[in-house]
């Protein structure tokens, strides 16, 4: 005979931190959800990294960001966190950082300078 309605998940045994109990399913075979068993720590960890960046914030940044700095930016936020380490002189951090702004500057200067180009050309068709 057909049971006419599914069995309810097993819930998971963990509490919150609010202490009320988990209202999560438990995965199969074992007795916590995603969330909570102590073997899947190290998959959640990896989830959440991905998560943080591939949140929307940096994809909107990257996707504003000229491609041409990309690759400068990447390598900051490397010399940031070198830095933070210790593995990096902060010398040599404000000396990329230096460099860095003098590229932006230079960046926009020039694109500034073809907009206003563009802007002439369109201005003198009229």
């Amino acid at each position: 005979m057909i049971q006419p309605f599914a069995t309810a998940a097993k819930r998971c045994a963990a509490t919150r931190r609010d202490g009320s109990a988990c209202r999560g399913a438990a995965i199969d075979g074992m007795a916590h959800c995603f969330a909570h068993a102590p073997a899947l720590a190290e998959r959640r960890t990896a989830a959440r990294r991905r998560g943080g960046a591939n949140s929307a914030k940096v994809v909107r940044l990257r996707s504003l960001m000229p491609p041409r700095l990309i690759p400068v930016f990447d390598r900051l936020e490397t010399a940031l966190q070198e830095t933070h380490d210790g593995a990096l002189d902060p010398r040599a951090a404000q000396a990329m950082a230096s460099i860095a702004r003098a590229l932006v500057a230079v960046l926009t200067a020039g694109e500034l300078e073809e907009r206003l180009r563009k802007l002439e050309e369109r201005g003198g068709e009229q």
